[in-house]
């Protein structure tokens, strides 16, 4: 990253041994400076007088390929230099050409909220999770309470409740629900659990969801809106994650799939998708579900399976708009990275070519639902 030169104000890697000390004067260290995790790419934006006495502190960090930088924790002196602090922040992100900043808030605090719509940004739509994960007081505690956003350019997305996938395998069922605005619209958790696992299950190829078989799912499920798929390869894929002994019922079950596809009429199309058409798309109100691997934002190499739903960035740096319903908490991340997550249009055409043969796979859906 290039280096920050406003007066006084200096971005560093963040060192917890080195820097923790040197913070404790500006107030209590929260959950968010002293997780055991190092957080994803974590920064540290400080303001410091003349005498090199440090009087505020910005803790950054993002998940890796993503066009954004978040405020994960804040410490200051008093009010004027936590403002200060914030346009500092904005000021870095700009520089870097990201898309947005982001802002997580843990605990009760009507003052951050404040300085928060103060400062132009704009509160996220609460988390939801079916996830089973010990006593409410426990899931509390690993919750940000409020999450916040600001756009540096002009963005137009779906603004949904984001909904953590209750498994590791029903990331597929979890972007076709959020596409049609079910991960909001379903009242209970539990009902929402089981129409995330009934979809996965009829869509699965044990555990991934192929394409075909997923398009065909959501067509049964949502009949009154269309489906199309795009697959620039007529091998079976999702395969080269598994044992050789493994590959060959999986590609029988696949085969099976293209043949109900053609009977039922399913778009298949075998031209490989651009990310400028996905774009295209999502500008027309439809919303994409793209297969990608996790190793450029993760570090492993993994198929799941995002939703594309808006546009943001500038003319020289677009990016598409995803929710993924995967949150990382090995690397310091929480639902506000996962989100309305900008990616660059370069970062995604790399990280949605799968396997060996390199093929995209897509679902252009078109729900007749509108977006900001």
């Amino acid at each position: 990253m290039a280096p920050h030169t406003a007066p006084h104000a200096t971005v560093q890697e963040f060192d917890p041994q080195r820097h923790l000390p040197q913070l404790k004067h500006l107030g209590e260290l929260g959950r968010s400076w002293t997780r055991e995790a190092p957080a994803a790419n974590a920064r540290l934006l400080t303001i410091s007088l003349v005498s090199g006495t440090v009087t505020g502190a910005a803790l950054l960090t993002a998940r890796s390929a993503g066009s954004y930088v978040k405020i994960a924790g804040l410490l200051s002196v008093d009010a004027a230099t936590r403002e200060r602090l914030i346009h500092e922040v904005l000021d870095y992100a700009g520089q870097q050409n990201l898309a947005c900043v982001k802002w997580e808030i843990w605990g009760a605090d009507s003052a951050l909220a404040e300085m928060a719509e103060k400062t132009g940004f704009e509160a996220l739509p609460a988390p939801r999770s079916a996830v089973e994960r010990g006593s409410l007081a426990d899931q509390e505690s690993l919750i940000p309470s409020a999450g916040y956003v600001h756009w540096l350019h002009p963005a137009s997305y779906l603004r949904t409740n984001h909904y953590r996938q209750s498994e590791n395998f029903t990331c597929a069922a979890v972007a076709a629900l959020a596409a049609h605005g079910e991960t909001s619209r379903i009242g209970e958790l539990d009902e929402l659990r089981t129409a995330e696992l009934t979809l996965w299950r009829q869509a699965t190829n044990f555990m991934a969801c192929e394409p075909i078989g997923l398009g065909l799912a959501i067509a049964q499920r949502w009949p009154e809106h269309s489906v199309a798929v795009s697959l620039d390869t007529e091998q079976p894929v999702i395969v080269d994650y598994y044992p050789e002994a493994e590959r060959g019922w999986r590609g029988i079950l696949q085969a099976d799939s293209r043949r109900r596809a053609k009977e039922t009429g399913l778009p298949l199309t075998k031209a490989r998708v651009e990310i400028s058409q996905i774009r295209e798309a999502v500008g027309d109100g439809a919303r994409v579900l793209l297969l990608v691997s996790l190793q450029q934002m993760l570090g492993y190499d993994v198929p799941h399976w995002v939703l594309c739903h808006g546009s943001a960035g500038s003319a020289d740096h677009p990016v598409l708009v995803i929710d993924d319903s995967w949150v990382n908490e090995d690397s310091a991340e929480s639902w506000v990275d996962v989100a309305c997550l900008p990616i660059a249009h370069r970062a995604l055409d790399e990280m949605s070519c799968l396997e060996a043969d390199g093929y995209r796979a897509a679902l252009t859906l078109n729900t007749k639902q509108s977006s900001l």
